[in-house]
C-alpha cells in the first residue's frame, strides 16, 4: 500500500465528485477527512491493544478499512487522565496529518509499502517471554511481522520486525523507514531525536545494519537489507519517550546504553515481571484467549502512581468504582504492585476526609453520591489483604476508611428500611429520590468486607454492627412489605421511596438527536444489566429462585436492536447517549449466569466478549454504537478488563476466599470442559491448581496430601497451610483426559528460554 495512495474510501469521494458533476481534484481536504475518520474511537474493524512503559503508554490502532496504513499508534503520558479524552492530545498526533507517521514503511522496488487494512492480521503473542502485539502483512513477496513490546519501567518499547521472503523468486533488496513526528529533530550519532510538545522521542536500532538519520524529515532508514527465498532477516529496533520533555542528554545516553547492550538487562526485568503474573492453561482456546488479552492489556492501563483514564477517547476522568473494579481484576491476574498503586492513589486522592468518594474527577453533592463505591473499594481492599496478605493500607488509612464505610449508615442517606437512597442511579442519571438495588448489594458486600477488615482498622467493636446493618439491608431489600427490590418474583433495578416501582426516566432528556430518549415516546427502565450485580456478588443466592427469574428477566437486553449479540445496559428505550451492546454490562451478567449454573447463557456471554469489536484486541469499548452520532464518543473502558480477569479467576476456576482468609475452591468449568492448569500468583509464593474436567469435585489433593470436599462440593484449606508453593489436584466428576496444553510452568520456562512466539489469541481475520 502506498503511504500517499488514493485509499478506497478516497477513491469513493472521487467517484462521488464525479457523479455530482464537481472538478476531480486530489486536495488537502480528502486528507483532512482521513484523519478525522482516523480520529473517530469507533470505527468499521478498528480495534486497540495498550502497552506501557513507565510514564510512556502506547495505545496501537489496528485497521481493517483502507484509511491510510492500518497498524499505527498514539503515544500518552499515563499520569495524565485527561490527556486521553482525544486522539489529537497524543504526543505523535500532527494537526492535518494525524498519526500516520508512526507506521512502518517498507520500501520494495522504489515502492513504499504499509500495511493494508483488510490484509493485516493482528494479535497478542508471547515471544522471549514477552506479551507483544504483533501485526503480519505484505509488501509484495515479503511477509512483514511487526511485534511491538513494552520494556519495563524503561519509558521504552521494543518493535521487531522480521522480514521473510516468503514468496520470491529471488533476491531482493528493501529499505526500512520510521518516523518521528514534527517538532525539533536532530541527528544524534545514529540515534534520532524529537523534542515534541510535553514529551521528547528517540528511535534507535541494534546490530551491525546500514542505518541512516535523516534529521530533517524525521526519518530513520534501515537498509539496504537483503532478503532471500525463504530466508528471514529479523532488525530491532526500539523507541524511547521522555515524559515530561526534559534535557535531551540524559535521553540521548539511555537510548545509546540500551541499544548497545540490546537491552539486556531491560528485557530480563521485564521477563521477570511478567513470569511473577499469575497464568492459565487450557485447550479451551476461548478461556485462554480472553484472560491472556485481559492480563496481557490491564498493566498498561494504569499507572505506576495509581492513575488510570475510566474511559480512554471518552472521559479523561477518574472514579473510585472504574479503578477499583479494573485493578480488583489486575489483583486475579497477579499484577499486585499495580494494584497496591491504584489502591494508594484513591485513598489519597480519590476520597475525601468525609468518605465521599470521587466521581468523573470531582465530588458531588450528597443527593448525588455513588453509593457503591465504598463497597467497590472496600471489597478491592478485602480482595488485596487476602491475595497479598498486606493489610498496611488498611491500617495505615484507618480513620478514612471509617468516614467511607460509616458515611451510607448516616440517617440522611436511609430511612426505616434500612436501605440508602438519593437521586443518582447507577449509570448516573437523576430520577426521583430511591432506592437503587446496585447501591444496597455494594453497601451491603462494603460492610461484609469492614466486617472482616475490622482488626486491621482496629474496629472490632464495630463489626457486629457493620454485620447487623448488612443484614438488614438484604431483608429489606428481598422482604420488605412495601418497598423491597423484588416484584414479580425477580429482583428489579429501582423503586421510589414512595413505594412505587421506578420503570420511567422521570424526563430524564436524550444528548442526541438520534438516541431512543429522543426519537420514542415510549420508554421502561426495566431491565438493567445491574440487577444482575447482587447475584454476581453472591449478596443474593445465585441459585434461588429470584435470582433465576432475574435473569430470565434480563434475557430481555440481548439483542435488543441488534442481531450479533450482546446485551445493553438497560432497556434501550430508555438510553440517552449510548444504545447498543455494552461489554462491562454483559459481563456482570456472564458472572451472574455462571454461578447461577446458567453455562450454556454464561457461554454465549463469553464467546461474544471475545469475538465482539473490541474484543478481539482485548481492549473493549464501553459500548458497540447503534446508532450514528455514537461513533464519535464511543471510548475504551477499562472495566471490563478487570471483570473478564476476575471472572476466569473467582467464577470460572472458584478461587475465592471465606472467612479469615480461608481458601475457597469450587471450579465450575464448562461441561465437556478440557483439563485446566493454573500457575496464580499467592502472597510471597505460587498457588497452583490442576482440575482435570468438569463437574463437582470429588477428589482432593493439597501438596499431596488428601483434603476433604464439602458438602457444597468445595475443598476450603487455610491460608496459612499454603506458606511455600501451594500444588493443589483436584479431580472431577467428569475428567477429561485431553492436553490443557503447555502447563503454566512450562509454558513461562519455554517463554523466557527461547525466541518463539507462543499464541495466545487469534489473529485477526
Amino acid at each position: 500500500m502506498q503511504t500517499r495512495h488514493r485509499s478506497f474510501l478516497a477513491s469513493l469521494i472521487l467517484a462521488l465528485q464525479l457523479l455530482l458533476g464537481s472538478a476531480v481534484v486530489w486536495s488537502a481536504d480528502t486528507n483532512v477527512t482521513l484523519v478525522e475518520l482516523q480520529k473517530l474511537p469507533w470505527f468499521l474493524g478498528r480495534e486497540y491493544f495498550v502497552l506501557r512503559s513507565g510514564r510512556a503508554q502506547m495505545i496501537v490502532q489496528a485497521d481493517r478499512a483502507d484509511l491510510g496504513p492500518a497498524f499505527t499508534y498514539l503515544l500518552f503520558d499515563v499520569e495524565n487522565a485527561r490527556q486521553s479524552v482525544r486522539k489529537d492530545g497524543a504526543f505523535n498526533f500532527t494537526p492535518g496529518e494525524g498519526f500516520a507517521d508512526s507506521a512502518l514503511v517498507v520500501e520494495l522496488g522504489g515502492f513504499p509499502f504499509t500495511a493494508l487494512g483488510h490484509r493485516t492480521e493482528t494479535r497478542w503473542v508471547v515471544e522471549d517471554g514477552l506479551p507483544a502485539v504483533e501485526a503480519v502483512w505484505w509488501a509484495g513477496p515479503v511477509r512483514v511481522i511487526e511485534r511491538i513490546a513494552a520494556l519495563e519501567n524503561a519509558d521504552a518499547f521494543r518493535r521487531r520486525i522480521r522480514l521473510e521472503g516468503a514468496h520470491l523468486l529471488g533476491e531482493e533488496s528493501l529499505k526500512l523507514r520510521l518516523t518521528l513526528p514534527p517538532g525539533e529533530r536532530e541527528r544524534a550519532g545514529d540515534v534520532l531525536l524529537q523534542n515534541g510538545r510535553g514529551a521528547r522521542m528517540a528511535l534507535g536500532v541494534t546490530g551491525l545494519v546500514p542505518v541512516q538519520v535523516q534529521a530533517e524529515t524525521g526519518v530513520l532508514e534501515i537498509g539496504p537489507l537483503v532478503v532471500a527465498p525463504k530466508q528471514t532477516a529479523v532488525i530491532d529496533t526500539f523507541l524511547f519517550v521522555q515524559i515530561p520533555a526534559g534535557e535531551k542528554q540524559p535521553l540521548v545516553e539511555r537510548a545509546r546504553g540500551l541499544l548497545t547492550s540490546h537491552a539486556t538487562r531491560e528485557l530480563v526485568a521485564t521477563r521477570e515481571r511478567w513470569a511473577a503474573s499469575s497464568m492459565v492453561a487450557t485447550s479451551d482456546r476461548t478461556v485462554q484467549e480472553i484472560y491472556d488479552k485481559a492480563r496481557f492489556g490491564l498493566p498498561g492501563m494504569v499507572a505506576d502512581d495509581g492513575t488510570m483514564d475510566a474511559g480512554i477517547f471518552e472521559y479523561g476522568a477518574q472514579w473510585v468504582r472504574d479503578t477499583s473494579c479494573t485493578v480488583l481484576g489486575a489483583l486475579h491476574a497477579g499484577h499486585f504492585e499495580m494494584t497496591r498503586a491504584a489502591l494508594v492513589r484513591i485513598l489519597t486522592k480519590m476520597v475525601s476526609k468525609e468518605g465521599v468518594t470521587m466521581i468523573a474527577g470531582s465530588f458531588e453533592k450528597p443527593d448525588l453520591e455513588q453509593f457503591d463505591q465504598m463497597g467497590e473499594l472496600l471489597h478491592l481492599l478485602r480482595a488485596y489483604r487476602d491475595w497479598t496478605g498486606d493489610d498496611s493500607l488498611v491500617r495505615e488509612h484507618r480513620e478514612l476508611l471509617l468516614a467511607l464505610i460509616e458515611r451510607p449508615l448516616r440517617p440522611e442517606f436511609r430511612d426505616d428500611t434500612g436501605m440508602v437512597h438519593n437521586r443518582r442511579e447507577f449509570w448516573e442519571r437523576w430520577f426521583t429520590d430511591a432506592y437503587e438495588l446496585a447501591y444496597q448489594a455494594y453497601v451491603i458486600l462494603g460492610l461484609r468486607d469492614a466486617a472482616e477488615l475490622a482488626p486491621s482498622l482496629g474496629a472490632e467493636d464495630r463489626a457486629a454492627r457493620w454485620r447487623a446493618e448488612a443484614h438488614k439491608m438484604l431483608h429489606a431489600v428481598l422482604h420488605h412489605p412495601t418497598r423491597s427490590l423484588v416484584h414479580n418474583g425477580g429482583l428489579i433495578k429501582r423503586r421510589k421511596v414512595t413505594g412505587e416501582v421506578a420503570d420511567y426516566p422521570d424526563g430524564f432528556k436524550g444528548f442526541s438527536p438520534d438516541v431512543p430518549m429522543n426519537t420514542e415516546r415510549h420508554h421502561s427502565l426495566l431491565p438493567d444489566a445491574s440487577m444482575a450485580l447482587p447475584i454476581a456478588l453472591g449478596v443474593v443466592d445465585p441459585r434461588s429462585d429470584v435470582a433465576r427469574r432475574t435473569l430470565d428477566h434480563l434475557e430481555e437486553l440481548w439483542n435488543t436492536r441488534w442481531s450479533d449479540g450482546g446485551y445493553d445496559r438497560y432497556h434501550t428505550s430508555t438510553q440517552p447517549d449510548q444504545p447498543g451492546p455494552w461489554p462491562f454490562a454483559t459481563t456482570f451478567i456472564l458472572r451472574a449466569q455462571h454461578d447461577a449454573g446458567l453455562y450454556d447463557r454464561s457461554r454465549r456471554s463469553l464467546e461474544w466478549l471475545n469475538t465482539c469489536q473490541g474484543g478481539r484486541a482485548g481492549f473493549w469499548f464501553e459500548e458497540i454504537p447503534s446508532i450514528r452520532s455514537l461513533s464519535k464518543s464511543c471510548g475504551l473502558a477499562c472495566w471490563t478488563s478487570g471483570e473478564i480477569a476476575l471472572f476466569t479467576v473467582r467464577h470460572y476456576l472458584g478461587v475465592r476466599f471465606g472467612d479469615g482468609s480461608e481458601l475457597i475452591l469450587k471450579p465450575t468449568l464448562y461441561a465437556g470442559s478440557p483439563p485446566v492448569k493454573a500457575d496464580l500468583r499467592f502472597r510471597q509464593s505460587r498457588l497452583r491448581l490442576d482440575i482435570d474436567g468438569s463437574g463437582p469435585v470429588k477428589k482432593a489433593l493439597v501438596n499431596g496430601k488428601s483434603v476433604k470436599v464439602g458438602a457444597d462440593g468445595a475443598v476450603r484449606v487455610s491460608a496459612q497451610h499454603l506458606r511455600g508453593d501451594g500444588a493443589i489436584h483436584l479431580r472431577a466428576a467428569k475428567p477429561n483426559r485431553g492436553s490443557a496444553g503447555a502447563s503454566p510452568r512450562s509454558l513461562r520456562e519455554d517463554r523466557e528460554g527461547s525466541g518463539t512466539a507462543e499464541r495466545s489469541a487469534p489473529r485477526r481475520n
